[in-house]
């Protein structure tokens, strides 16, 4: 799980970044948040994230003070910023000093998963296999991994059922005949993630081997892995896989 540190001086921001980011969805963890560059750098001390996600103009400690201080004590930490467009040189200024990446504010829905996903993962693995890079960007535990038998066989249900646009984990635990409580609870429990989460990684990693036919429409994909919506569709592939179906088809990974 990817450690995630906050920093605004607008505390509805924070709010904003913290509550409506799927972090689960790309396995990430919000462990704190701070209102300036100060008090980022020493919760960053204690808290040592891999990841901090910060406005560029705070009082106390600006965000190119914070990142030339944090690279310097911490150099693995990647860092996002978040900009606004009369910010947009500062931005480019700190790249030259190691920002990772920067998005200019406000940002549309899925563009901060995406540049995570395309940070953590892409940027960092360009030499491995391209099979190893998506287990390592939409990791999923197989049914041989799995000890429970009531997990088993959900997972079964999943890769039988994910075309299915009306998939529900009512239907699930009523064709298992348990409650719908108890195996959400077993199954989190044997993969750290939701039934939700994990029939999502699932749906997006079939549509990532769909499109590997470059002949295939993505709304296509979009039906045949479980999607009726096609905005929807690209939006979650998008957030997962940190670019859209379209652009994936076209060049892959790399």
């Amino acid at each position: 799980m990817t450690s995630v540190l906050i920093v605004d001086d607008e505390k509805y921001v924070r709010l904003g970044i913290k509550s409506e980011t799927d972090w689960a969805l790309i396995g990430c963890e919000v462990v704190g948040e701070a209102s300036n560059g100060k008090e980022a750098l020493e919760l960053a001390d204690e808290l040592c994230p891999d990841l901090v996600i910060s406005d560029i103009r705070m009082p106390k400690m600006d965000g190119i003070e914070l990142a030339a201080k944090l690279l310097e004590k911490h150099p693995n930490t990647r860092i996002i910023f978040l900009t606004a467009y009369n910010e947009f040189e500062y931005a480019r200024q700190a790249i030259r000093i190691g920002v990772s990446d920067y998005l200019l504010k406000p940002f549309d829905d899925g563009e901060l998963e995406a540049s995570i996903q395309r940070l953590l993962h892409l940027h960092s693995n360009a030499d491995i296999q391209e099979s190893e890079l998506e287990n390592s960007l939409i990791p999923i535990k197989s049914k041989d991994e799995i000890q429970n038998k009531y997990v088993i066989t959900a997972i079964e249900y999943i890769m039988d059922h994910y075309p299915d646009t009306n998939f529900s984990i009512g239907k699930l635990a009523e064709s298992m005949g348990v409650s719908e409580g108890h195996i959400s609870r077993l199954f989190k429990a044997e993969t750290d993630i939701s039934i939700n989460n994990y029939l999502t990684r699932y749906r997006i990693r079939k549509a990532m081997d769909y499109l590997k036919d470059v002949q295939v429409k993505v709304y296509e994909v979009a039906e045949k892995s479980g999607y009726q919506d096609i905005a929807y569709f690209s939006n979650t592939f998008k957030k997962l896989v940190g670019k859209s179906p379209s652009d994936y088809q076209s060049k892959g990974l790399c």
